[in-house]
């Protein structure tokens, strides 16, 4: 009997199935003539590697919504002739128990469905790893998993929906799988995302209570609250994927330190263009006023109107100087996401050519060492090897715990890259003049590094600041030097900061949203002056 149920469905699956597997393979087609126009007409090569590791630019993205409608068609193509043709109750009447009539309807679909998502991976595996590094084709790999993955489960919810024939559990199945969608679609999946696997364990008892309401009947109170505690889970799972991915940042205040009044002045956002200008719990001004006491900021209002050099604490400041003093360093805490490949390209500034060139290099330092790559030589052995005899010299424990650097070309300079090897010791990689360079950077060992971002500037002052695990915050200078500086209630983990430098101090605010900060250190001996805090 069960050999003429996939009987039955291959014969009424068969024409869907050869028509996926023509249109995909001509994609396929497509997708080679198109990757391959991409490179060929970029320069270097290695940034669409760059564009793949940074940006999440993925060429084949689009093919998850592919992978989403080869279930979709598949669905209706099983089950909504037998929905029209009213043959659920027949099918319900055959000689076994309801589960082995509603899953062997599924593994059949199934069965073709994995079939056809395989061989369209393993077909686009076989063009990216002309074209990627292996790092980056393993990434691909669990790309594809993941698509197939989802087309099972649409496929599942789909066929549950075009079966169901109460109106409110019909509503509900949609909800289900337009929350399954929505919390699924991301641009990069991790280790965690493997929970999703779980679905497939209770998706098809959606199908099986479908079949149940053909009878009037239903799965009873466990189902119930399995299917609304899992309608919980995804909309939770949604509402992070939002916050991550969708919510735009709000800034109620900006904190600024005048120098003139030496005091703090704040601009609150009320949404909508409306905004209030202030002194914390002592008056408010108008927003010339507010622009007047901040001529660091505004600088170049005051150059049109000509009240430049302006004098402040005994001393002038033209505005080339102001210009000249203006740093900023940028931090949010989604900045600790994990990477899912760790290339990065190996610039090579030259001493003859006053511009950075985009590389052609890329590396990676990994459990079994260092890999250098590039496009058309592929794996640079005799360089790698190169790089490993420099990493074993200094004694360098596999792999990189963190990498650290400025990964565009638009920059002065090449600081090069900061890294963070297995046992916490940091390391300077740059490459200049076709010579890599590699020196230990030595720091107070008490320190546990969580981030660190690199700045190469004109001023040639501050390298980079760095967050440690207890949430203290340090400066670096040019020779990578650290320095604490005193922030109060700081938390990397989930606030925002922004250090802006002018003529005479270095301001630092930050938030989490619903409390601000701002603290102010003098430039010469980067002493706290003052510090003020707007809590809600």
């Amino acid at each position: 009997m069960f050999k003429s149920i996939f009987l039955k469905e291959w014969l009424k699956l068969k024409l869907t199935f050869i028509f996926l597997l023509i249109s995909f393979i001509a994609i396929l087609v497509y997708f080679t003539f198109s990757l391959n126009f991409e490179f060929s007409t970029i320069e270097p090569e290695s940034m669409m590697w760059y564009r793949f590791v940074e940006l999440q630019y993925k060429p084949y993205f689009y093919f998850f919504y592919l992978y989403l409608a080869m279930g979709i068609i598949i669905a209706f193509s099983q089950f909504l002739p037998e929905v029209i043709a009213k043959r659920i109750k027949l099918t319900i009447h055959l000689p076994f128990s309801m589960k082995q009539i509603v899953f062997s309807h599924l593994l059949i679909g199934i069965i073709l469905l994995t079939f056809i998502c395989t061989i369209f991976s393993l077909g686009l595996l076989g063009i990216v790893a002309d074209y990627y590094p292996k790092q980056i084709v393993q990434v691909i790999f669990e790309d594809t998993l993941f698509y197939s993955f989802a087309s099972i489960i649409l496929y599942i919810c789909s066929s549950s929906i075009i079966l169901e024939q109460d109106k409110k559990k019909f509503i509900f199945k949609i909800i289900f799988t337009l929350l399954f969608l929505f919390a699924f679609t991301k641009e990069e999946y991790f280790l965690i995302d493997y929970i999703w696997f779980l679905l497939l364990f209770f998706t098809p008892f959606l199908v099986l209570e479908s079949f149940y309401g053909v009878k009037q009947q239903n799965l009873g109170k466990l189902y119930n609250v399995s299917f609304f505690s899992t309608l919980l889970f995804l909309i939770f799972l949604a509402f992070l994927n939002y916050k991550q991915n969708y919510q735009k940042e709000f800034h109620k205040y900006y904190i600024f330190y005048s120098d003139i009044l030496e005091e703090f002045v704040y601009q609150k956002n009320f949404g909508e263009h409306r905004f209030e200008y202030g002194i914390k719990d002592t008056k408010t001004f108008s927003q010339k006023e507010y622009e007047e006491y901040l001529p660091f900021v505004y600088y170049k209002d005051l150059e049109i109107q000509r009240k430049l050099p302006i004098n402040i604490k005994s001393k002038d400041y033209s505005a080339q100087e102001i210009k000249d003093s203006k740093l900023g360093f940028e931090y949010n805490f989604k900045m600790l996401k994990e990477k899912k490949v760790e290339l990065y390209p190996l610039f090579n500034p030259q001493s003859d050519i006053g511009i950075i060139k985009f590389p052609e290099e890329f590396f990676g330092i990994f459990k079994d060492g260092a890999y250098i790559y590039d496009f058309d030589n592929e794996y640079l052995k005799d360089k790698s090897e190169d790089l490993n005899q420099k990493l074993k010299e200094l004694n360098f424990s596999f792999p990189a715990k963190k990498i650290w650097g400025k990964t565009t070309n638009i920059k002065p300079f090449d600081l090069g890259y900061l890294i963070l090897d297995n046992q916490n010791r940091l390391f300077n990689l740059k490459k200049y003049n076709d010579k890599v360079e590699l020196k230990e950077i030595f720091y107070p060992k008490d320190i546990k590094i969580a981030h660190i971002s690199i700045s190469e500037n004109k001023q040639k002052n501050l390298s980079a600041y760095a967050i440690d695990e207890n949430s203290n915050f340090y400066l670096l200078n040019w020779d990578f030097k650290f320095t604490k500086l005193d922030l109060k209630n700081f938390d990397y983990k989930n606030m925002r900061l922004k250090l802006v430098a002018d003529p005479i101090n270095y301001l630092i605010r930050y938030d989490d949203e619903k409390n601000y900060y701002a603290t102010v250190f003098s430039k010469n001996n980067l002493e706290k002056i003052k510090e003020i805090e707007f809590k809600e």
